[in-house]
C-alpha cells in the first residue's frame, strides 16, 4: 500500500532513504538537526518531522513539539513539482514555492545533501490523495 503524503508511514520510509543513502551519509557524518514539514494549503494534515543525530536519523514522526533547526513548507501542488523533479530544491527555495525557516547559511554550506534529500523525497511512492 502507498503512504499518504506527510503521513507517519511516509516520513518513515523518508527517514530509512537517508539512512541509507551514501551521498547524505558522506556529507552529513557530523550533522545535528531538526526538522519539520507541512503542507501550507492542508492544515488539517499534521506536521511530520526528522531528528537528525551525526547524519542518521533517530526519529522519524508526527511533530512532537521539540525545537526545530528547520522547518520547511509548500503548498500541496508546489510539493508535487518538487517531489515530481519539475523543480529542484535550490529553485523552490529562491522562488519561494518551498518555504523555509532556520539558518539559511547552514542550509546554502549543505545545498548538495539539500537537494539529495528533496530527491529521496521524490523516490518514495507516495499517495497525494489526501
Amino acid at each position: 500500500m502507498t503512504p499518504k503524503f506527510m503521513s507517519r508511514e511516509w516520513i518513515q520510509l523518508v527517514g530509512r532513504q537517508w539512512d541509507s543513502h551514501p551521498d547524505i551519509q558522506k556529507d552529513l557524518r557530523n550533522f545535528d538537526a531538526t526538522w519539520e514539514y507541512y503542507i501550507e494549503d492542508r492544515p488539517d494534515i499534521p506536521h511530520v518531522m526528522l531528528f537528525c543525530k551525526a547524519g542518521k536519523v533517530i526519529y522519524a514522526g508526527p511533530s512532537d513539539g521539540r525545537g526545530r533547526d528547520f522547518i520547511m513548507w509548500a503548498t500541496l501542488d508546489n510539493w508535487k513539482k518538487i517531489l515530481h523533479g519539475e523543480i529542484s530544491g535550490k529553485a523552490a527555495l529562491m522562488s519561494r514555492k518551498l518555504k523555509f525557516k532556520g539558518s539559511m547559511m547552514t542550509a546554502m554550506k549543505y545545498m548538495t545533501p539539500f537537494n539529495v534529500h528533496l530527491n529521496i523525497l521524490g523516490e518514495i511512492p507516495v499517495d497525494f490523495d489526501i
